[in-house]
């Protein structure tokens, strides 16, 4: 895991908080709310997380070329 996936995971467990967005379920107490929202935070992680992962590693690091190899030149008729 590198830095932006810990930025990332730290801004989505600030947003889905309880409070924050939504409070699920509105009538719970304290720790039933705490746990619905710690699942709703695993499974948004759990999906998404390759998702920014090869995101963010194409933005930051784009591919580089292979060396050694030389681009054949076209041929026109």
């Amino acid at each position: 895991m590198n830095m932006f996936m810990a930025i990332y995971c730290a801004i989505l467990f600030f947003v889905l908080s309880p409070g924050i967005l939504v409070r699920i379920p509105k009538n719970g107490s304290k720790y039933v709310v705490a746990g619905v929202h710690a699942v709703i935070f695993g499974v948004v992680v759990f999906f998404t997380c390759n998702f920014v992962s090869n995101f963010l590693k194409n933005i930051v690091s784009p591919p580089a070329k292979k060396e050694g190899l030389l681009e054949k030149p076209k041929i026109t008729a």
